[in-house]
């Protein structure tokens, strides 16, 4: 099969899994893992062989970047010490149990089986944001998982590069590691402060909405490249630069640009992360080659795939009964964490695209590369297919926490921004800067706007939406007027049709 044949094929999978994806409602990852076996089994495929670095530093900035600068402060603060305790003493405890495992059973060295464990120490969310968002979990239990991840991304990524280090080189001290730990965390937050002030003040001069996302995403490869030259903490530097670049975008970022970027890179992510489980899936078949292919291979993805859910689980479970005062809801809530809560936090350990990233970014003279790459995708399958699949199930069935905040939040934000205002609107037209009757019809729209009739027209205005819009269409075709002309009233339906259907993108 030619390059161009099957450039087609795998760029066809993926359009074909993300529209399938959205009919059977499946997480997206739980999809790519399928196809990418899928075109891992086509005859005819070519090999693509895959540069470890260029791939480390193409994918893994961008993603950190992201994560960083959408995750939600507010319920990481308020579950600080549950965060903590996922995203450190449980990624230890993973590490060890996979590497006892490769260890005693494979036969792997130590130091080898200690980068296997940080491999698959770091979970995904995706899959598990997908379904918290569509059955309604609560904002705590989500931001408590959203910010382990961010966490255990980079506590993963420091034991890895320790790891890979100790085999390449043959050495590690164990009294210079925390120095040396000490070093690059500070090294990378510096550069991330730095990068990320420096997104914000430029997009604060940056007008046009096509441009502040290309600066964006610049700043997350200016955050970890020269982080990564000076040998600091790429992965501190991106994080801390997407989160100042979060923080500050509602201040300083046009609105047209948010509405821009967020749609730009929840695209680019998604792409990122099949286009990692594609090149899995083709050179999956020549690891298998590359390694006996016997029951023993098996045996030891089985026992990886049991010590990596049950040590997550095990560990989950006993926050929440020995630890009653650490595992707790939002501040305001101030209750204890039910066990429920636990086990779906447990449930949700799912792997994705960072461990494909690590394992895939070994060097291609790597003691056991092969057999680390199988045991790896057999790790991910097997938690994105079982615990996945099983997931909103578990979150039917057991008396979890729903989301009974966001509403209440956003009603009660509406309500004083339309007092905040009103307000204003009062005191222009006390100082003559708007005519009374101007002023009596903006105060008509704000009490339309936060009345129950304006919900109930809601598909009227709809519908008159789709007349503008076809009567323009109609003005386009007998050249009334032009494609530009079209673009930009088409672009005032469409904010329209955003503010009336709530469907933004910015939650991806």
């Amino acid at each position: 099969m030619s390059l161009e044949w099957s450039a087609t094929l795998i760029i066809s999978v993926v359009a074909a899994v993300t529209l399938l994806a959205r009919q059977i409602r499946i997480a997206d990852p739980i999809l790519l893992v399928i196809a990418g076996i899928g075109l891992a089994f086509v005859p005819g495929l070519p090999k693509i062989a895959v540069d470890p670095k260029a791939l480390l530093l193409a994918v893994l900035p961008p993603m950190l970047f992201w994560h960083a600068f959408i995750v939600t402060p507010r319920e990481i603060r308020a579950n600080a010490l549950a965060v903590g305790l996922l995203a450190l003493p449980l990624v230890a405890l993973t590490v060890a149990a996979v590497a006892a495992v490769l260890h005693l059973v494979a036969g792997l060295p130590w130091a080898v089986a200690v980068v296997a464990g940080a491999i698959l120490g770091p979970t995904d969310p995706v899959a598990f944001l997908t379904v918290a968002r569509r059955l309604g979990v609560s904002p705590r239990l989500v931001g408590l998982l959203d910010g382990e991840n961010l966490l255990n991304d980079f506590t993963a990524l420091v034991v890895y590069g320790l790891a890979v280090d100790a085999v390449l080189s043959g050495a590690f001290s164990i009294t210079d590691a925390p120095f040396t730990l000490l070093a690059t965390a500070v090294g990378g937050i510096a550069i991330g402060l730095l990068v990320g002030y420096l997104v914000s003040i430029i997009n604060s001069r940056v007008s046009h909405a096509l441009v502040a996302p290309i600066v964006t995403l610049s700043g997350a490869y200016l955050a970890f490249l020269p982080a990564e030259a000076l040998h600091v903490s790429a992965i501190l530097a991106a994080g801390v630069a997407g989160r100042v670049a979060g923080a500050r975008s509602a201040v300083v970022d046009e609105p047209q640009s948010r509405l821009v970027g967020y749609g730009f890179w929840n695209t680019l992510i998604f792409l990122l992360t099949a286009i990692l489980f594609v090149l899995v899936g083709l050179q999956l078949p020549l690891a298998v080659q590359g390694t006996a292919s016997d029951i023993g291979v098996l045996k030891i993805c089985l026992l990886v795939t049991v010590a990596v859910v049950l040590t997550r689980l095990l560990f989950t479970l006993g926050i929440g009964l020995s630890l009653p005062n650490v595992a707790r809801r939002m501040s305001k809530a101030g209750y204890r964490w039910p066990w429920a809560e636990s086990l779906v936090a447990g449930w949700s350990g799912m792997r994705g695209a960072l461990s494909l990233i690590m394992v895939m970014t070994l060097p291609g003279d790597f003691p056991y590369r092969d057999l680390l790459l199988i045991v790896t995708f057999s790790v991910l399958l097997a938690t994105l297919l079982v615990q996945g699949l099983s997931l909103p199930l578990v979150i039917r069935w057991l008396p979890v926490e729903r989301d009974n905040l966001t509403k209440q939040e956003i009603a009660l934000v509406r309500d004083a921004a339309h007092a905040a205002a009103s307000d204003r609107l009062n005191a222009m037209e006390a100082l003559g800067e708007i005519r009374p009757d101007e002023a009596d019809r903006l105060r008509s729209m704000y009490r339309w706007r936060q009345s129950s009739a304006a919900m109930e027209t809601k598909d009227i205005e709809l519908n008159l939406i789709r007349a503008e819009r076809a009567e323009i269409l109609q003005m386009r075709r007998r050249d009334v007027i032009s494609d530009e002309v079209m673009r930009e009233l088409e672009a005032e339906l469409d904010m329209r049709v955003v503010i009336l259907t709530g469907e933004t993108p910015f939650s991806g």
